[in-house]
């Protein structure tokens, strides 16, 4: 059968959908590009209704060339009937990312032996998928579910309690993802700061810094963090282990407390700020990047303001902004959508352009200073690949190879990042 993967959301919903790439791999599968494939493998998102929607179109559009489309994840897991109900040719599959990868494959007649082999070399509690073809990023999920139940997230329905890879398995994954060309590692999961190995007991800071210990391994970096999570163990791993790379993706959501408060966050706006001024104390060169929603319902123009400035003095880089829809099955269903969309794209397009000012302040201070570049796109018109911080650097066409570690120095700003050339050799 030939097949092709693609996924909606979140770097968990990317580790999830490689399992089941691999899974079909090893039973002798042929993975094509999507116009050519028979099968289509979706795993699908509901973090928003937005999301859903999107997910139900991708299956649509699969239809178009695929016999048949094989859909897993958050959105079926929340509707599968909806999903079954748009063509006979598609078959959901309810369930965690390992039943859904074994479901597929046995739908396929996958070879006993063959599967066995494969999930022998797994650990039952998640995912080991590793992208070829170039790719230098290797994205492993060391934890699932989450306890937080923030009023307007459905992902605790979908996805469960916090539950955690054992250290023995994330690393036995990261040894392979060297053996296929992936210097660097991103350490994802939904709630990751709540990972607690079940065998040794590794906190999060303990996993990122054995996993920098793994022969071969560049960088380690982390998807996302809440700022509750933001521990000593944490702290000390991105001061002193070289190879954490230093940025943390901290969601905000907002910088009001009442806001906060409804949104079921469990912090205050003083307790972002106090968080990160202390990170930042213990590591000057971390760059902060956060999520925030516009627009929850209890959200005032004074409320937005104070998001404003929460993100000015906390000194977030960039912002990803999202306009709040109402989830149904959530806390904050019950609160009606108030603000006015109009007015929810008004605050979008403040707060984006108050990223812009902070991204560019941010790339500002690494003019004429040098830094290291991994490759991890080449172009026919050009290069380009992340600093350790995650600022994006171009190169011109032929300077790097995909994969190489770079020293470049940093010429001026560039579109989303900086224009760089290779740093003078001796």
């Amino acid at each position: 059968m030939r097949f092709a993967v693609k996924f909606l959301g979140c770097k968990v919903s990317q580790a999830d959908v490689m399992l089941a790439r691999r899974q079909l791999l090893a039973a002798g599968h042929e993975e094509v590009p999507e116009a050519q494939a028979d099968l289509h493998v979706i795993n699908t998102c509901c973090i928003t209704g937005e999301a859903e929607a999107k997910s139900r179109q991708s299956v649509r559009r699969s239809l178009k060339t695929a016999r048949q489309v094989f859909v897993g994840g958050c959105a079926v897991n929340l509707q599968a009937a909806q999903f079954a109900a748009i063509d006979p040719a598609i078959t959901p599959f309810v369930g965690t990312a390992d039943d859904v990868a074994q479901a597929i494959a046995g739908a396929l007649g996958a070879c006993a032996d063959v599967e066995h082999d494969v999930l022998a070399r797994e650990s039952a509690n998640g995912p080991a998928g590793v992208w070829s073809g170039g790719r230098t990023r290797g994205f492993v999920k060391v934890q699932d579910g989450c306890d937080c139940h923030c009023a307007y997230c459905i992902i605790p329905t979908v996805r469960g309690s916090a539950r955690s890879r054992p250290a023995s398995a994330v690393l036995s994954e990261v040894e392979r993802r060297v053996a296929h060309g992936q210097p660097e590692m991103v350490i994802t999961g939904i709630s990751v700061g709540d990972y607690r190995d079940p065998e040794r007991g590794l906190d999060l800071g303990e996993l990122l810094v054995a996993t920098a210990h793994v022969p071969g391994v560049e960088r380690v970096r982390l998807s996302s963090v809440e700022v509750i999570h933001v521990k000593d163990s944490l702290v000390r791993a991105l001061r002193e282990e070289p190879k954490v790379c230093p940025h943390l993706h901290v969601p905000m959501q907002s910088g009001d407390d009442a806001v906060l408060a409804a949104m079921g966050r469990h912090y205050t706006a003083e307790e972002y700020l106090e968080t990160i001024s202390s990170l930042r104390a213990a590591v000057p060169h971390v760059n902060v990047t956060a999520d925030v929603i516009v627009g929850f319902p209890n959200e005032d123009e004074s409320a937005f303001q104070n998001t404003l400035e929460l993100v000015e003095s906390s000194g977030i880089s960039r912002v990803h902004t999202f306009s709040y829809s109402s989830r149904p099955g959530t806390a904050a269903a019950t609160l009606g959508d108030r603000v006015p969309p109009e007015e929810k794209k008004r605050r979008s397009r403040v707060l984006r352009g108050l990223s812009e000012v902070r991204s560019r302040k941010h790339r500002a201070r690494k003019l004429a200073r040098s830094e290291r570049v991994l490759i991890d796109k080449v172009a026919e018109s050009q290069c380009s690949g992340y600093t350790a911080d995650y600022t994006r650097c171009y190169l011109p066409a032929g300077a790097a190879n995909g994969g190489e570690l770079l020293d470049v120095a940093v010429d001026e700003l560039y579109a989303d990042g900086l224009r760089v050339s290779p740093a003078a050799s001796g």
